[in-house]
């Protein structure tokens, strides 16, 4: 049996209340909102999955009069400094956690140094507002006159839709970012792109999801560079040594793939097109498009 409307209306005042309450205690409300940041009026999202980099290479002309966005770890690959993405997401708060037990720690400080080290071309590099009460990770960055920081808000936004709306609008709220596509899909449409294309977004982490005989819930986050090396490894909460166990896990995704539901009513909103180029890709969202016919 459905939700009644009466129940539906008081779970979303429920949580647009608790949502005000926390834009309240932690978003930032005076962030600069970045200037001459649109290029092209289509964009291209490169998720970070395996069949990112054959993708890329199979397919060099559909990257042409596109503003591209490179997320995490893709600064590894030789391919970004070939590519030159316009704009570089991150999202995880653990690239700014101290002393906790965080997966791929020195990899994670590396990222800062080695994009202020490699980007010799225009580059927005999107940040939490967090982390602008840490000083460190931005000294070789601010040096590099090539790149402009820009901080956004994670705070997770639920509740009533029109309400939602505003808040992503308004840059207070997104969806949960669970993931990094999810930020860098909201600035894709935020931004005034018209066409969003997403590439390297498998997401089939339930292939390589598994509960080992110590009763811990392993996961192998396998991705272009390292999809021969990955290990599975225990999933923790945040940047904290607290292990996640299978349901916990299981609600990461479901609000992962909801969020990208949330995107796509969004960007109908703003009358942007959201398509996902991905192969074998699990994100039902949106309208999924091949290369082969582009």
């Amino acid at each position: 049996m459905g939700k009644y409307k009466i129940q539906i209306f008081i779970e979303n005042l429920v949580l647009s209340f608790l949502t005000m309450i926390k834009i309240l205690l932690t978003s930032h409300f005076f962030l600069r909102k970045p200037k001459n940041v649109v290029e092209n009026k289509d964009c291209l999202i490169l998720g970070n999955s395996p069949s990112l980099e054959e993708t890329i290479k199979n397919n060099p002309k559909f990257l042409e009069n596109k503003d591209l966005f490179a997320v995490n770890f893709f600064w590894k690959s030789e391919l970004f400094p070939k590519i030159k993405p316009r704009n570089y997401v991150i999202v995880s708060t653990n690239y700014w956690a101290q002393h906790q037990i965080i997966t791929n720690k020195e990899g994670r400080l590396a990222t800062f140094k080695e994009i202020a080290k490699i980007v010799d071309w225009k580059m927005f590099l999107f940040v939490p507002a967090m982390a602008k009460n840490h000083k460190t990770w931005k000294i070789e960055l601010e040096a590099n006159k090539n790149i402009t920081i820009v901080y956004f808000n994670v705070t997770p936004v639920e509740g009533f839709t029109s309400l939602n709306h505003f808040f992503f609008k308004t840059g207070l709220g997104m969806p949960r970012p669970h993931n990094v596509l999810i930020p860098s899909l909201k600035f894709a449409i935020d931004l005034g792109y018209e066409n969003a294309y997403l590439i390297g977004a498998e997401h089939s982490w339930l292939k390589d999801l598994f509960v080992g005989d110590d009763n811990k819930v392993y996961l192998s986050q396998k991705h272009f560079y390292d999809a021969k090396t990955a290990k599975a490894e225990v999933m923790y909460k945040g940047s904290t040594d607290d292990e996640r166990n299978l349901s916990e896990v299981l609600m990461k995704f479901v609000y992962s793939f909801n969020s990208y539901y949330v995107l796509n009513n969004y960007a109908k909103s703003r009358n942007v097109k959201i398509f996902n180029a991905t192969e074998n890709s699990y994100i039902d969202a949106f309208e999924r498009v091949k290369l082969s016919t582009l």
